[in-house]
């Protein structure tokens, strides 16, 4: 049986718009509505293009899906009319609805993407369907919740609550604010004030310091303050977009990181001695908080740990459906990629710089083209394959560049990427030769999910991937996830003597990942970048 799973909501606040089409458990296409639309996050929208796209891809049409999954099971029958109006009108054809909970939702995408027989299950985000934490344990007969930490006492919100102070857009730049936070000294701010932690792996959240949200009034859109003038009484002037960010944001972004890593190690080491269970999984908003994870993959009393490559509210549809598929006794299947989105032929490609009128050139072999052109110091767009899903680029949608030069760094960031200096990249590197340049607890980390360790000798060696804390979020690659991509690595280790590559979305700041040939010829044009390699053509200013 077909299932479609969307995430989306008219309500103000929901983001990350999504569809998933899973085929008896299996993933068959996933893809944000904002890879289609352009739209950053695609906010207070329910899924079209999304929609189109994943049955295009999967060459049915929606008389063909059994069950469209979503999540909102707390939103009352008036959302139900509200969705199947929806596909009334957008599709002229109203599939079977099912409403599952939000932190359910994705619960599921973590456990059942992670291919553990038994694992704890911990979803954490700003809010949904009224709970902003949720633990479970994940067995072979499903999902069993064992505690839910209900709004406003939320660990998202809390750190939103700073990234907002620190002069960054909330609920869309927290990782600014966690790669900030390596160049502040966490001494200076204690945050226990604000967030106190407790006992048996509880926290609460003190509410005073954030703007009051009447019941039924929806949360504060991005642009509008999310604290008062309690915070600023405690904390100082907060910091308004483009002002400097001088030592006081630094130390309160430490400050902040670090409390919220001990608030999560609190929650995971007291359900871990209560349960027995070793293993984690990971979803949520939160969980896109790599540094964090590291913290938790570190602790000796986790034996593994897996994290949803697409913990944003992207994944819920993907927990939807395969909360569904479960429900009709079709066992979702773990898969060890997210590569999901449309594949563009050669072909295809060719047809489409001809119509743009692009000069271009075809190469037998792209991964050796791009990784001389990147041995020489030219920093390459790579489009291949199909679209990764979730917001990191993992070898289809990247911007790729030479980690061994020390300028690299800052060159990508001011005249590719437009974006804050301070923000670093992350390495792509062979998965037989991670050891070498990295260390951590997982020999394994293929999503980007988790940063380890730099190696003394490599942070010399890779100065343009090394972040200020020595750490670095790695991707490690196989033949079998993306050969391309393997066989990219591996030309660079014949010319460099190092299979490692600086690995960033093909995007400008505040945009989305490229989708298509176009998307990828606009982002080109319009920055520094020196080569596109798309397919097999090569696209050279």
């Amino acid at each position: 049986m077909y299932i479609l799973g969307i995430n989306g909501g008219v309500r103000m606040g929901y983001q990350d718009i999504s569809a998933v089409l899973v085929k008896d458990g299996v993933v068959i296409a996933a893809i944000e509505e904002e890879r289609l639309n352009r739209i950053k996050n695609s906010p207070n929208q329910l899924p079209e293009r999304a929609i189109v796209e994943v049955l295009s891809i999967g060459e049915i049409t929606i008389q063909d899906i059994g069950i469209v999954a979503t999540h909102g099971s707390t939103w009352g029958d008036q959302y139900q009319e509200v969705l199947t109006g929806y596909f009334k009108n957008t599709f002229s054809y109203v599939p079977r609805i099912e409403r599952y909970h939000h932190h359910d939702c994705h619960a599921a995408s973590a456990f059942y993407h992670s291919g553990y027989d038994e694992a704890l299950v911990i979803s954490i985000d700003g809010s949904g369907d009224g709970v902003c934490t949720q633990i479970s344990i994940g067995d072979a007969n499903g999902l069993k919740l064992l505690h839910r930490f209900e709004r406003p006492n939320s660990l998202g919100l809390f750190y939103s609550l700073v990234t907002q102070f620190c002069g960054f857009k909330k609920d869309s730049d927290e990782y600014k604010l966690m790669g900030l936070a390596s160049y502040g000294d966490a001494d200076n701010y204690d945050f226990d004030w604000l967030l106190k932690l407790k006992d048996h792996g509880q926290y609460e959240l003190d509410t005073s310091y954030l703007v009051e949200i009447k019941p039924g009034q929806p949360q504060p859109s991005k642009q509008e303050m999310f604290f008062n003038q309690k915070l600023m009484d405690e904390l100082g002037t907060n910091r308004r977009k483009g002002e400097p960010l001088d030592a006081r944001f630094k130390d309160i972004a430490a400050g902040a990181q670090r409390h919220l890593e001990q608030a999560i190690i609190n929650v995971v080491k007291h359900y871990i001695a209560e349960t027995g269970i070793h293993k984690v999984c990971l979803a949520g908003g939160v969980a896109l908080n790599c540094v964090a994870n590291q913290k938790l993959m570190d602790l000796p009393e986790v034996t593994a740990i897996f994290v949803q490559p697409a913990s944003s509210d992207a994944g819920i549809s993907l927990g939807a459906a395969w909360l569904a598929s479960a429900e009709a006794g079709q066992k979702p299947v773990a898969t060890d990629n997210v590569y999901w989105g449309r594949e563009y032929s050669n072909h295809r490609i060719a047809e489409i710089l001809d119509q743009l009128q692009i000069n271009y050139i075809r190469v037998d072999n792209p991964a050796l083209s791009a990784a001389q052109f990147i041995h020489q110091g030219k920093v390459v767009g790579w489009f291949q394959g199909r679209d990764e899903f979730g917001p990191r680029a993992l070898g289809c949608r990247s911007i790729l560049a030479n980690p061994t030069d020390p300028d690299m760094q800052e060159l990508v960031n001011l005249k590719i990427k437009f974006r804050e200096s301070f923000r670093p990249f992350c390495p792509s590197v062979l998965e037989e030769d991670a050891h070498l340049y990295f260390e951590g607890d997982q020999e394994v980390a293929p999503c980007m999910t988790i940063t380890y360790n730099v190696k003394p000798p490599a942070q010399t060696q890779l100065p343009a991937i090394t972040h200020i804390d020595n750490t670095a979020r790695i991707q490690t690659v196989n033949q079998q996830q993306n050969p391309l991509y393997y066989q990219l690595l591996k030309h660079l280790k014949d010319l460099n003597g190092h299979g490692v590559v600086l690995n960033t979305s093909f995007n400008r700041d505040n945009e989305p990942i490229v989708h298509s040939p176009i998307d990828a010829v606009s982002a080109f044009y319009g920055c520094g970048m020196d080569v596109l390699v798309i397919g097999d053509c090569v696209v050279r200013k």
